[in-house]
Order: structure tokens, then sequence, then C-alpha cells
């Protein structure tokens, strides 16, 4: 399905009936991240995954944008009141970034491995982008997908190739398709002021959850969002990196599910 929303075709994916609920993917994936979930969720919500501009089937014209913005846009579209968001990383944070601007929109709020909008640089884990940077540095796509598979989808404290080669076929799909985009002719209008530093506002009730192996900022930052956000809870995905909603379907959607349907 199509809509064009602040003048960007944007694509989503539309399933199921009931309370709406909203997954919002990574900034190494699109709509796609959630495929493991959407039989499960589309038995008791209206499932709807759009791919954010300029990821997967949507567009990224060369003009500023606000995701939360687009988001909006997208809920009023489709007639949606209060939605519960799912979101992971980067979709994770405009999650939060929208509960900060239209509380009034959302019922519940699932963040996975997330982090603040507006959060400083933490120079002691630099080193982990070491390989991700060269690759960058270099403009060698191939070797930036591989690199970036191993330090979201693996995690840097897991071997190379670790994850299954269905996964891994996936990941170098999604990321690499939106690799060649020109983010520099689209920028992005940021929340203002940024989530970080407004957690105690977060009316929604909340559920932070992270894979023990993603990468230690990562861990960090799950600690500072169930900590700061009123009445959040934490749940830990063992044997799971920065997307466990692939990598353990099973435990993912009743963890998240039990959360929404209580």
């Amino acid at each position: 399905m199509e809509a064009t929303l602040n003048g960007a075709r944007i694509h989503y994916e539309r399933t199921g009936e009931g309370m709406p609920v909203v997954f919002l993917h990574a900034g190494v994936a699109d709509s796609r991240m959630w495929e493991p979930q959407v039989a499960e969720f589309a038995k008791h919500f209206d499932v709807i995954r759009p791919d954010m501009r300029g990821f997967g089937k949507s567009d990224l014209p060369p003009a500023p944008w606000s995701p939360r913005a687009d988001l909006l846009a997208l809920m009023n579209e489709l007639e949606l009141k209060p939605v519960h968001l799912i979101g992971c990383s980067m979709g994770g944070a405009l999650a939060l970034d929208f509960a900060l601007d239209h509380p009034e929109r959302v019922s519940k709020l699932v963040l996975v491995d997330s982090g603040p909008s507006g959060q400083p640089d933490r120079p002691e884990h630099s080193s982990l982008f070491d390989e991700v940077e060269a690759a960058d540095k270099a403009g060698d796509h191939v070797a930036l997908n591989q690199a970036e598979m191993h330090l979201w989808l693996d995690g840097p404290y897991r071997p190379k190739g670790y994850v299954r080669q269905e996964l891994r076929e996936l990941f170098l799909d999604m990321n690499g398709a939106n690799m060649d985009n020109d983010w520099s002719s689209a920028p992005i209008e940021h929340l203002d002021p940024p989530a970080f530093g407004r957690l105690s506002e977060v009316s929604a009730p909340t559920l932070v959850i992270v894979g023990d192996k993603d990468l230690q900022p990562l861990l960090e930052n799950a600690d500072l969002l169930a900590s700061s956000i009123r009445g959040a809870r934490k749940a830990v995905i063992h044997d799971a990196a920065h997307l466990p909603s692939l990598e353990h379907p099973e435990e993912f959607n009743r963890i998240v599910l039990d959360f929404l349907l209580r």
C-alpha cells in the first residue's frame, strides 16, 4: 500500500484488525524486519508497518523533512487515533520523539535496542565503529554492508557469521538498498528540545527491550530509558544483538504481546 505524505510517496503494509500497532524499523533495515511479528500480532491488532522515508520502497525527495510529521500524517491518513508504537533503534528513537510530541496519539510504547534523540556522543565506545567507518571512508559499499552486518546483526561480541544465513541475506538486502540515498539533500528536522533530558515527560506505559549481545552503549541506553521513564519495564533477550525480533521472534512476540494485551 502507498500514500503520499508531506510530498513523499510512503509504502506501508497493513494486516489484521483491532487496536492499531505501528512498527517502526531500524536504520539498517526496512519494514521487512518485522515479518516474523505480523501473523501473531495480526490475531489481536491492526498491524501497520511503514517504510520510513528513504528506506525500503518509500521515496526520499530532496527537501527537509520531519520523521514525526510523516508518522503523524500516516496516522491521520489511516484515521488512527491512539496507537501502540513499537520501534527498533532509529525507529525506537522516532517512537520516543513522537510520544513526547503527540502524547495523546500514543497508547503504549515499546522501545527495542534504542536510545533517546540528542544523546551526547560517548567516545569511549568509538572503537566499536572502526571497521564500519573505514569501509565508509573507502566508499566500499560491499565492505560497509558486511561490516554493518557484523556490528548490528551478529553483534561485536560474537563471531562473524554467528547469525543464521537466512537473516544474513535479509540484512544485506535491506541495508544494502539504503546505502545509495543522498541524505545530505534531505535534512531531517529534529525534535527540539530532544528526548534526552526529557524522559520523565513520557506518559505512555513503556516497555524497553534489549539484546544482551548488542553494543555496550545500547545496553547502557536500555538502563537509562528504563530508569528515567516513569513506570517503564525492561526485558533482556539473551543471545541476541541489535535485532532481537528477527533472532528470537517467538520470545520477542511473547514479551511484547504480554505487555500490550495486559
